[in-house]
């Protein structure tokens, strides 16, 4: 798979587990769902902007070069 696609699934599976815990805590109060709202975003945030694609190995420069 591309990398891109595989960050979109853990970062939708991450968010979805931590609204599947919201529900099941029965968090209903704002700060509550600010707080499960901060834990599913901003370390899903970082993880796709961090996240990067692996540095080019020789071989694969040599190999697009002769193409």
């Amino acid at each position: 798979m591309i990398l891109r696609n595989v960050k979109f699934i853990v970062v939708a599976a991450y968010i979805l587990t931590i609204a599947l815990g919201a529900l099941a805590s029965g968090v209903t109060s704002g700060a509550g769902l600010t707080v499960f709202t901060a834990v599913a975003l901003l370390p899903s945030g970082a993880l796709l902007v961090l996240w990067n694609h692996p540095s080019q190995t020789l071989s694969e420069t040599i190999q697009a070069a002769r193409r």
